[in-house]
């Protein structure tokens, strides 16, 4: 197949031209106007004929022949064949317009073989949407290579306090056999050092496993025990935090306790700056459920817009991204609107990610936010922020259910499921309650198997009357 250029006053006189330059099975490929005349690109896969010559053609090539030379071709022929007859039936001296109808015919295939610029141009790109997505993944990746750094040494730090922990303990500090399992235990617990060399100190004193870990739960939920926070059910709030720790669905647990207090009329949830794919048809789908307003902001004055706009609503709640958290944070600040900033944290987030979200001073938090508290198994990171920290908590979550929100958080229980996953070996009385327990559920399915065959044999032959 060749490509054909041809140029004429009027898109009829170009096809005139091109049906007796090419002949009636010319395929055109498109049209536009160059310099005031109209240009036509037409592909030809046979020899040049004249109009006089085609008529002969098409009868002996693709009536008469018994191998047709490709499957483009039958259906070439097909087609012309279809358009001449309709063409004598209308007006046999009008030949360009059914030829313009066969044009938009041809297999797409050949089409786009002959010039795929026609395609790439029908399909118009939004290019500010996808440059905000390519910024947003080039921010994502530099903020995941940052963490990364920061945990590897993070790492290297707890490393040589380790080795330092070593040497202390082999120079001096000795525990009882008794306890020397809990001991081993808490060194293999990803528990940081400093924390650590606090518990095993508690516990040397004790001569029993049971002393030990009640020594443990009580230093623990002394150290960590602070005056919970208020549920924010009024005024404007802002959430924050790293990629992946709940924010949005924390927001959409505090929308839906809101609207059952005043009414989903008087909330209202605002998505800022988060360009993350999916990520505003979450937040849509998530307010719809208990049926809050909901808007995005794609900067700072469209945010002070919507927040002077609905100045009336009794809770506003702000949905922040991840990406340039610092960023977002001062933003906000910038408007003076007496907007308090809350933390969200995993309760099993690392301390590399904790000290990422408190590290800037100029960022002051009203309380913290725990999440995926049934996900959580080894909070140790977290326990020796709020040992270190004073910093109340207001909200916990737990679930993956916009009702799942935990107002009364209780910091001992997160203390208590941090002690019963540290890895102890079972004691000799373990074993044995382990051993009853089996037998005992063994032998209450042995009896219910016994009363579902009995059942089913007294009942055998009973008709209804």
């Amino acid at each position: 197949m060749e490509l054909k250029r041809i140029l004429a006053r009027d898109i009829r006189a170009a096809n005139e031209k091109a049906v007796a330059q090419y002949g009636p099975d010319v395929l055109v490929i498109s049209s536009g106007q160059v310099n005031g005349l109209t240009e036509l690109i037409v592909a030809v896969d046979l020899a040049p004929l004249t109009p006089e010559e085609a008529d002969p053609f098409v009868k002996t090539q693709y009536a008469t022949s018994g191998k047709p030379s490709g499957k483009f071709d039958v259906l070439l022929g097909q087609t012309i064949d279809q358009n001449k007859r309709d063409a004598r039936e209308r007006q046999a001296t009008k030949v360009a317009k059914p030829l313009v109808e066969m044009a938009a015919k041809p297999s797409q295939a050949a089409v786009s073989k002959a010039k795929p610029a026609v395609k790439v141009a029908a399909q118009p790109v939004d290019e500010s949407a996808k440059r905000a997505a390519e910024e947003h993944d080039t921010l994502r990746g530099r903020e995941i290579v940052a963490l990364v750094r920061e945990e590897l040494n993070s790492l290297r730090r707890e490393f040589k306090l380790g080795q330092q922990m070593a040497a202390w303990q082999q120079g001096g500090m000795q525990v009882p056999a008794a306890i020397a399992p809990l001991r081993d235990a808490l060194n293999d617990a990803p528990i940081p050092v400093a924390l650590r060399a606090l518990l095993i100190d508690n516990i040397k004193d004790h001569n029993n496993m049971a002393d030990a870990l009640g020594a443990l739960s009580r230093q623990l939920a002394h150290s960590v025990e602070q005056e919970q926070a208020q549920t924010p059910v009024s005024g404007i709030h802002a959430l924050a935090g790293p990629s992946g720790a709940g924010k949005s669905m924390m927001v959409a647990r505090l929308a839906q306790h809101a609207a059952q207090l005043h009414g989903s009329e008087k909330v209202m949830v605002i998505s800022f700056q988060d360009q993350r794919a999916g990520a505003w048809n979450q937040t849509q789908l998530l307010c719809a459920q208990s049926g809050v307003d909901s808007f995005r902001a794609t900067n700072a004055a469209t945010l002070k817009l919507l927040l002077d706009e609905h100045s009336d609503r009794q809770l506003i709640l702000i949905d922040t991204a991840g990406v340039q958290m610092n960023e977002r944070l001062a933003e906000i600040r910038a408007m003076n609107l007496n907007v308090q900033c809350h933390a969200v944290i995993p309760a099993d987030a690392s301390a590399a990610n904790i000290r990422r979200v408190f590290e800037n001073a100029d960022n002051v938090w009203a309380s913290l936010m725990l999440s995926k508290l049934d996900e959580s198994t080894q909070p140790w990171a977290l326990l020796q922020f709020l040992t270190d920290k004073t910093l109340s908590v207001s909200v916990a979550s737990r679930g993956d259910r916009t009702t799942d929100l935990v107002q009364d958080v209780s910091l001992a229980g997160l203390v208590q499921c941090a002690l019963d996953n540290l890895p102890l070996p079972e004691t000799e009385a373990q074993v044995q309650l382990n051993a009853r327990e089996a037998a005992v559920n063994e032998l209450a399915t042995s009896k219910l198997a016994q009363i579902t065959a009995k059942f089913k044999t007294e009942t055998t032959g009973l008709t209804h009357e």
